[in-house]
């Protein structure tokens, strides 16, 4: 189903998308189990996004190691991991103005947890259901949603086992 984009959604022009990664791309950082379809959104979000970045509240050295594992074993397509960015941030939001290089309405964020999403950024915000392992199809539903994001036809964000709000 699609919706309306908000006013003046057509002009943006997505710069980067910024993923979370615990309960977003992995169940948490220490198992790292990959969500099902990994690969294959991880493959669109590389070829479609010129710049894509970590914005995660795992400490980076431990973002890294958990990408590189995933990378080793065959979960990231070729080429992501050396152009992957990690957002360096601190707070109580993950607030989209510490991406380096980008305006606000030049980011997108996925992420799993609305507690972290400024309100005043909500716009930017692709909610994806969280993950703690078992079968799952989101990360396919959220690569409709940013190709409606690309291409100015915005299908419906909300997560499909989660309320939008992630009860925050």
């Amino acid at each position: 189903m699609f919706v309306r984009p908000p006013e003046g959604f057509r002009e943006m022009n997505v710069k980067v998308l910024a993923l979370d990664l615990e309960r977003t791309l992995i169940d948490d950082a220490l198992s790292g189990r990959p969500r099902p379809g990994l690969f294959n959104f991880l493959a669109f979000c590389h070829e479609r996004f010129s710049r894509v970045a970590m914005f995660t509240t795992v400490e980076e050295a431990d973002a890294r190691e958990a990408m590189t594992d995933l990378d080793r074993a065959g979960h990231l397509p070729p080429g992501l991991l050396d152009r992957l960015e990690f957002v360096g941030w601190s707070g109580e939001f993950k607030d989209l103005t510490f991406v380096p290089g980008a305006a606000i309405n030049e980011v997108v964020l996925v992420d799993d947890d609305a507690g972290w999403v400024r309100r005043d950024q909500r716009d930017q915000w692709v909610p994806v259901a969280a993950w703690d392992g078992g079968p799952d199809t989101e990360l396919a539903r959220v690569q409709v949603v940013l190709e409606g994001r690309l291409t100015g036809s915005v299908p419906k964000a909300e997560p499909g086992a989660a309320a939008a709000d992630g009860g925050a």
